[in-house]
């Protein structure tokens, strides 16, 4: 597994960087898997699940449309974005439903790491805390290889989330790991990528 660090991105930019390895490692052309790790630039991003009453009041932000699961979010500093390009029939849990579970687990691993009780709530993906939703899960896959992934809130600023309606939930607000407590960005994504790497 290649850790690929790109820094701070535009989102287009990175999704075509996203697009080129998982089409090649759908063609054969690479053997080896990726994750992905990226900072975007502000930008709103729509999945498959987005209904226009979830984009009420996006004002100067871009907004994407995208071949992932989920309803519409927001991408931007402070947040961590991780995309794995890897293939299923290389690990050990090839579904669908394991492979968002790992995601989720990689987050809550993390969360607890930093003394912040994670947890799932049913029927909706992602990973929630008692101050509200912090992980974010929107995934693409594709004869078992798959793209686009995780993002989690560190120190986000939330006024982006109260012009959407993020991932179509309307009881449940968004919160920043900095709720909790101060944290370094790159300490949490240190975390992260270790987490992520024990469960893909």
């Amino acid at each position: 597994m290649e850790i690929l660090n790109l820094g701070k991105t535009d989102y287009l930019e990175a999704l075509s960087f996203q697009l080129k390895l998982f089409n090649d490692k759908q063609k054969g052309l690479i053997d080896r898997d990726f994750i992905i790790v990226t900072e975007h630039y502000p930008v709103y991003t729509k999945g498959k699940s987005t209904k226009e009453e979830h984009l009420t009041e996006i004002i100067d932000t871009p907004v994407v449309e995208v071949e992932r699961g989920g309803s519409v979010t927001f991408h931007g500093p402070g947040q961590i974005v991780v995309y794995p390009i890897v293939d299923l029939r290389n690990r050990k849990k090839t579904s669908v439903r394991n492979y968002i579970w790992s995601l989720e687990e990689g987050i809550i691993r993390t969360l607890n790491e930093l003394y912040i009780e994670g947890f799932r709530v049913e029927g909706k993906r992602g990973v929630f805390t008692k101050k509200g939703k912090v992980g974010f899960v929107g995934v693409k896959i594709s004869r078992y290889i798959t793209m686009h992934g995780i993002s989690l809130n560190v120190s986000v600023d939330k006024d982006f989330f109260s012009r959407i309606v993020p991932c179509g939930i309307y009881d449940i607000p968004v919160c920043n790991i900095s709720d909790f407590m101060d944290v370094d960005k790159e300490r949490v994504q240190e975390i992260l990528i270790k987490n992520l790497l024990l469960l893909l």
